[in-house]
């Protein structure tokens, strides 16, 4: 309407309604024609675009485009305007030796238009359609950037669809037909890509939005399948990130990991947060054995968190597979010299012990904690372990030390029994070579 607006206002100001019917079939038939070639190439263009952003990423990108309304309103207002100006052009040739302001085409009650109106609103419906074109362009551009691709594909994990896709997966193994589709797995796909390229800035966007959706979702404990199918995404991506040595979008496969622990654990769902420092324990090992230290420290620290809140809202078994997954890592971490990570793990343990102390109910995760704490000192003969523990010591306020001598009484209990088992276990292992 502002285009029409506009053109009306400068075509009274300089008197270009006053045509004859050779100027206006010329212009018309070179109107039309442009704007066919316009559109032509526009969405060529358009479509080689979305082919080359599927490759890149993820063959579900086509359907962003498909369901975006951008394309259709364009096509659909070119369309208009070039059928349009087919018509009035086809009225131009019956008018043909005739000034065309001279013909009166439609009669409303009072209300006249003339020819030549219609022929100019052929020009502003040309000239609305090429502007058009400018915000179609930057909406286009825009919808290519690979964070409003991931957001837009986020918008397709839902609940439902999700619960949907586990319950086809469960009941059709093996089938090679597919007609449920994991909402999931095009987000995956394009860090899959992103990693490949080495493209942190993607895969951080990509690994934040599961998390995000992961978070929004999950909401009972019921909600455990749907935990378990985010975080084996999560993992698996995890370890692709540890086989190429990127260490970056490790941690960032670590930090979403944590985040969405901390937040099951806040809403005390236990089984979720319990599966969600199962992964963390898989992703910390992993990175151990590669030798990604910062990565391997981080894993403890985000344990250490999920711990923690797992104990202040009283999770007992998410306490403790947040404890056992320490042990995997520190194991692991010790074994292959880190002594920054192995530090790491057991200043978590020693905090995760201590939290579990002080809270009535949790004297299963406390053991398991200090039992988790005796391994790793008997594997690293207790240097690390007394090192890391006294510093912790001299950090920790006031209010805490009770709880962390109820929990290093523990600790000393296990470390105690598992020497004397270690000593018999050598004793047998002497009688056996004696004999």
């Amino acid at each position: 309407m502002l285009v029409i607006f506009v053109g009306a206002i400068l075509f009274a100001k300089f008197n270009l309604f006053h045509t004859d019917a050779n100027s206006a079939r010329y212009m018309l038939s070179a109107l039309v024609q442009s704007q066919a070639a316009i559109v032509a190439i526009v969405i060529t263009l358009t479509l080689i675009a979305v082919q080359l952003t599927a490759s890149a990423y993820s063959p579900r990108v086509i359907d962003i485009f498909k369901k975006n309304p951008d394309m259709w309103i364009l096509l659909s207002c070119y369309g208009a305007s070039i059928f349009y100006g087919f018509i009035v052009l086809k009225l131009v040739v019956g008018a043909e030796g005739e000034f065309v302001s001279q013909s009166v085409i439609w009669t409303l009650g009072f209300i006249s238009i003339s020819f030549e109106s219609y022929v100019s609103i052929t020009y502003w419906l040309g000239a609305f359609s090429f502007v058009a074109l400018f915000p179609y362009m930057l909406n286009t551009i825009d919808l290519l950037k690979p964070p409003n691709i991931i957001k837009r594909l986020s918008d397709e994990i839902t609940r439902d669809k999700l619960l949907k896709y586990i319950e086809f997966a469960k009941t059709s193994k093996g089938v090679e037909t597919r007609t449920v589709d994991d909402p999931v797995q095009p987000i995956v796909d394009i860090i899959r890509g992103s990693l490949m390229r080495y493209d942190l800035e993607t895969t951080r966007d990509g690994l934040k939005e599961i998390a995000e959706q992961a978070i929004k979702i999950i909401d009972s404990d019921e909600d455990m399948e749907i935990s378990r199918h985010f975080c084996d995404h999560l993992t698996r991506v995890g370890r692709l990130a540890i086989s190429r040595e990127d260490e970056e979008s490790t941690i960032e496969v670590i930090e979403n990991l944590g985040d969405f622990a901390k937040s099951t654990a806040e809403k005390e769902l236990a089984f979720a947060t319990a599966g969600a420092a199962r992964s963390l324990g898989e992703v910390g090992k992993a990175a151990a054995e590669k030798g990604l230290a910062f990565a391997t420290e981080e894993a403890a620290e985000s344990l250490r968190e999920v711990g923690r809140a797992a104990a202040k809202n009283n999770l007992k078994y998410a306490t403790e597979r947040a404890a056992e997954s320490l042990e995997e890592v520190g194991r692991t971490a010790a074994g292959k010299g880190l002594e920054g990570a192995t530090r790491r793990v057991v200043e978590s343990l020693v905090e995760i012990g201590k939290a579990a102390a002080a809270k009535k109910g949790l004297e299963g995760a406390t053991e398991r904690a200090a039992e988790s704490l005796a391994e790793l000192a008997i594997l690293n003969r207790e240097i690390a372990i007394n090192t890391a523990i006294k510093n912790y010591k001299s950090t920790s306020v006031r209010q805490d030390r009770d709880s962390f001598q109820k929990f290093m009484k523990k600790y000393e209990k296990e470390l105690k029994k598992k020497k004397i088992m270690g000593q018999m276990n050598r004793g047998d292992l002497l009688r056996i070579k004696a004999r």
